[in-house]
């Protein structure tokens, strides 16, 4: 779940989507029903199929991100948690100033 979170997290079609986790059609199918069904994970038909991670989502990377790095000391999680929270914040300026989120 994790792995599509993060995908997922500025928006990617699902066949990237696929690709970037390596899951079988099956699987992934089973996941992103259920990160959809939490609020986690956004889909838009475009043409194509887009998913993005939400808020609640970011949040939950965030969260699972520090809790990995405070029990396991890993570097690049600590920067990954900072890049989470940059983007969240980057959402909610230009929201402020364009009164949407693209």
């Amino acid at each position: 779940m994790v792995k599509i979170l993060r995908a997922a997290s500025k928006g990617v079609k699902k066949t990237e989507l696929k690709y970037r986790c390596k899951l079988s059609p099956s699987v992934m199918g089973k996941y992103l029903s259920a990160l959809s069904e939490l609020g986690l994970v956004e889909a838009r038909d475009l043409g194509e199929v887009y998913y993005k991670t939400t808020d609640k989502g970011l949040d939950l990377l965030h969260t699972y991100h520090k809790l990995k790095w405070l029990l396991w000391g890993k570097t690049f999680d600590f920067m990954l948690v900072g890049l989470l929270s940059r983007l969240k914040v980057d959402k909610k300026e230009q929201e402020k100033y364009t009164g949407y989120i693209s």
